[in-house]
Formats: structure tokens, C-alpha cells, sequence
């Protein structure tokens, strides 16, 4: 026992600090294991942009889309994120303050700044934006015309090449989650020809491909929705 002792002794006084090193290196090692382990996986990505504040109605809206959804495969879109952020149009926040109704600019310019960021390298595909928000951005060219995901049967709800009037479709209607929405709403999905985001790149231009036909494919079935 005593040489054991010993051994140990030495030995720690010659390699404490690789031990330590070695010894933190593993917790952290471990730490990310099970955080990255317990962190839901998502398939599907959505942003909102618009005035009202939805982090409540998160899980309805989830519940909704996989509601609709038609493809056989359902595991693949179990995984459903929605982003949201508020952001006021002009009129809105001219009412707001005649009204004397808390608003801060401020949080307009930061939401939309996330905004154009989850748009240029972000994974949300499929987006519900504000009517003014919608048309500052189609400007750039950002959104996937309609006729190449619905080919020449473009929907009447359609509002122009790239939008389609979230307000009109059965989907906005049928589900409760959207009862209290306000301002005109725009569904639209982003151009599968943007620069992907790093973590496309890293997964992949095969698993960006499969992940934007996944995004198209929802998109069509809530635009094609119907209530019996």
C-alpha cells in the first residue's frame, strides 16, 4: 500500500496538469454529449415576421402544420421550428402611437436585421411575413416564384409571382391558432438558389437538396389545404 502511495505521489507531482487538462477536457467533452443529445432536432423551419407576439401559439402552429401534411414519410417533418419576431409596418406603428401604445422602433430595426440574416444564411425556408416586409424583401429577389413550386396551377390565392395571401388560405381559417392574427400576412418560401448556410455546407449540397424539397412539399400542402 505504502509503495502504491507512493507511485501515486509521484506521479502527480510530475503530471498534475496534463491530468487536470485531461480531466477537464472530458467534462466538457461530456457536457456537449448530452446537451447536443437532448436538443430537439428539427426538419422544418418557418419565420414569422409580423406585429403580434406568437412564442404561446408556438406548439398549436406546430401542431397545425403536421396536421396537414401529406407525404407518407411522416418522421421526416416531426421536427417542425418556427422562429418568430415582431415586427410593425408604418401604418400600424402610426396607430400605435395616436392610440399611446408602447412601441419601440428600436426592436423594429433588430427584428429585421435578424430578419434579412435568417433570410440570407439561416435555415428557415418557408416564411409568414408582414405585407410591407414582404414587399421591401421580394425587391431583392430573395423568394421562389410560385409557378416553380406549383408549376402552371398557381393558386388563386395568390397575390403576385412569389406570394401567396396567408389571410385567404383555409389554413390561415380552419386552425384556431391564427383566430387573432392581425395586419395582411404573405406565405412565401425563400429561393432554393441562395447561398447556403454554413451548416448546409457542412451537411452537404445533397442534404441542402432533400431539405428544400422537404420545405416545398409543406409549403404546398398548407397553400392547398382545403376545409370539406
Amino acid at each position: 500500500m505504502q509503495k502504491i502511495f507512493s507511485w501515486f505521489k509521484n506521479y502527480w507531482y510530475y503530471y498534475k496538469v496534463p491530468v487536470i487538462i485531461a480531466v477537464f477536457a472530458l467534462i466538457v467533452v461530456t457536457v456537449c454529449v448530452v446537451q447536443c443529445s437532448s436538443q430537439e432536432k428539427f426538419d422544418v423551419y418557418f419565420t414569422y415576421a409580423g406585429p403580434d407576439n406568437i412564442s404561446s401559439q408556438i406548439e398549436d402552429i406546430r401542431s397545425a402544420v403536421r396536421s396537414v401534411y401529406t407525404t407518407k414519410d411522416e418522421r421526416s417533418a416531426k421536427g417542425i421550428s418556427v422562429r418568430d419576431m415582431i415586427w410593425v409596418n408604418d401604418a400600424l406603428a402610426a396607430q400605435y402611437i395616436r392610440d399611446g401604445v408602447y412601441f419601440d422602433p428600436s426592436v423594429n430595426t433588430e427584428n429585421e436585421k435578424l430578419l434579412f440574416n435568417e433570410i440570407a444564411s439561416g435555415n428557415s425556408f418557408i416564411y409568414i411575413l408582414d405585407r410591407q416586409q414582404y414587399e421591401k424583401l421580394k425587391a431583392n429577389g430573395v423568394f421562389a416564384p410560385l409557378s416553380d413550386i406549383f408549376g402552371v396551377n398557381v393558386p388563386e390565392t395568390a397575390i403576385d409571382e412569389y406570394g401567396i395571401d396567408f389571410n385567404k388560405t383555409d389554413f390561415f381559417g380552419y386552425f384556431e391558432c391564427f383566430r387573432e392574427w392581425k395586419g395582411e400576412l404573405v406565405l412565401c418560401m425563400r429561393s432554393g438558389t441562395l447561398a447556403e448556410s454554413l451548416i448546409n455546407r457542412v451537411r452537404g449540397s445533397r442534404a441542402y437538396a432533400k431539405s428544400y424539397a422537404l420545405h416545398k412539399q409543406v409549403f404546398t400542402d398548407i397553400v392547398r389545404f382545403t376545409v370539406d
